[in-house]
């Protein structure tokens, strides 16, 4: 079942998500993909230099001539031991991996026992490009980062090797410090991190976005029924929206224009009745005095006729007279229990002709409403279905009342047989002092469309193929 209040909730809801939550969501993220490329650059910056510096302590205590000119197999010389000693304490000392290679990347100490002279370094060979500042111009550099075959990743740090302990010499080897990039495991960390945050961000956002949705629809919906109550001709219930916002503003406009509205009623239905008081008294002194004058008047006089014709009219002022003042005067409903195998025959038999009688199907429903109105409601539509079906020239069973209870609301209708009702008319059918009679007010039906919206219902119509059905419906 369609429900405008739900709709109504996800629309706004939709709307906050998209202006709101979206935003906030996408700014995080971006937030969130910067701060861990600056956390990785930085911490990859500071792993090359911490690396380029232990390259560059190790190579203090190194002769670059004599490590040069070894040859593969002299891995067992006394001198060379003793270099090899020394970076497995500075390997010890650090934790990283030292190795020392010439220009054709091809070993020449290992802190790693087991590599013999002259092995090559094939990592080594994919930082040539960074090597070459080493050996051309004594640069210390780093190389990017790789997965070893280990599967963790490295970095390693060159400075270089110079002939004699004095930097002045040229520089004939290169030193490699290499160890696990560990910042890795604080990145992934820092991922998890933001991953928690950013999801806790978007359900915070979402339940504020819930949240000021349940709030704003609120007094929308608080809104809405204060409409519909005010176009109902509810004036009397002051528009409860109490807040500091928009909302609220349109809210206090809103019971403004209600207390306008009443007062404006109040008046228009003061000066109805005060018009129809004024014509009722001159009306009761020409109906006695046209009676007076017919009683005067001897049998067979003509002139009896032409009085006879002024007391009908002035019979019709008075009913005039009188629909002005009920519809001024209409008062607010007294709903009670009412029992419609009760009400439906007696508005039959008040309504029914001696050429049409009114059908009445019975129903079993008791309806809250109030009796009267109800009434006079029901007896309107019925007395206008004979009429509307004996100028069609129907007879007998052309009109019904019946009563229908489907869900929370209750169905009273009335239907005829007879000349359908013109497109262009059934707009204007239940707007005051409208009619297409030659003598008709134009209350009747405005009284019976009054009546429901006073109970909280509504009047349908349908009009087709010689048929005609008036619907009051109002909450059960």
């Amino acid at each position: 079942m369609y429900d405008p209040d739900v709709r109504l909730r996800a629309t706004i809801l939709v709307k906050l998500l998209v202006a709101l939550v979206l935003p906030a969501l996408a700014l995080f993220t971006l937030f969130a993909f910067v701060a861990y490329e600056v956390s990785r650059r930085d911490l990859d910056d500071e792993l090359g230099k911490r690396l380029e510096a232990i390259a560059a302590a190790a190579t203090t205590h190194l002769r670059g001539k004599y490590l040069l000119d070894l040859a593969p197999g002299e891995d067992g010389q006394g001198s060379h031991q003793a270099y090899v000693k020394k970076l497995e304490a500075v390997a010890a000392a650090t934790g990283a991996h030292l190795f020392v290679f010439d220009a054709s990347f091809n070993s020449r100490a290992d802190s790693t026992p087991g590599v013999e002279i002259g092995t090559h370094y094939f990592r080594a060979e994919l930082d040539r490009a960074e090597l070459a500042r080493v050996f051309e111009r004594g640069a210390k550099v780093s190389s990017v980062t790789f997965v070893g075959k280990d599967g963790i990743t490295y970095k390693t740090g060159y400075a270089p090797v110079h002939a004699e302990l004095d930097p002045a010499t040229p520089v004939v080897l290169a030193l490699g410090a290499q160890a696990p990039a560990s910042y890795f495991r604080k990145l992934e960390k820092l991922r998890g991190q933001l991953f928690l945050w950013g999801a806790g961000l978007a359900v915070v956002s979402i339940a504020a976005a819930v949240i000021a949705t349940l709030l704003i629809t609120r007094n929308i919906r608080r809104l809405a029924a204060a409409a519909e109550r005010i176009g109902t001709g509810d004036l009397q219930q002051p528009v409860a929206v109490k807040s500091r916002d928009e909302l609220g503003l349109l809210g206090q406009t809103m019971d403004r224009m209600r207390i306008q509205l009443a007062e404006r009623d109040a008046r228009m239905q003061q000066m109805l009745a005060g018009i129809a008081h004024e014509v009722r008294n001159p009306l009761a002194g020409m109906t006695l005095f046209a009676g007076i004058l017919q009683d005067e008047l001897p049998d067979g006089d003509e002139r009896r006729g032409h009085v006879d014709r002024i007391r009908k009219e002035l019979g019709y002022l008075d009913r005039v007279v009188n629909e002005f003042l009920e519809f001024a005067r209409r008062p607010r409903p007294e709903v009670g229990p009412v029992v419609l195998d009760e009400l439906l025959p007696e508005v039959a038999q008040l309504a029914s002709s001696d050429d049409i009688a009114v059908e009445v199907g019975t129903t079993g429903i008791t309806a809250r409403a109030d009796h009267a109105q109800l009434r006079r409601a029901l007896l309107n539509l019925a007395r206008n279905a004979v009429q509307a079906a004996s100028a069609a020239g129907h007879t007998g069973r052309a009109v019904k009342l019946m009563a229908v209870a489907t869900g929370e609301e209750l169905a009273l209708s009335v239907w005829n047989r007879g000349k359908e009702i013109a497109p262009e008319t059934s707009g204007k059918l239940f707007e005051p002092f409208f009619t297409t009679r030659e003598k008709g007010t134009g209350l009747g039906l405005a009284f019976v469309r009054e009546i429901a919206l006073d109970h909280g219902g509504r009047v349908d119509v349908v009009s087709a193929d010689g048929e005609t059905t008036f619907t009051i419906v109002i909450p059960r």
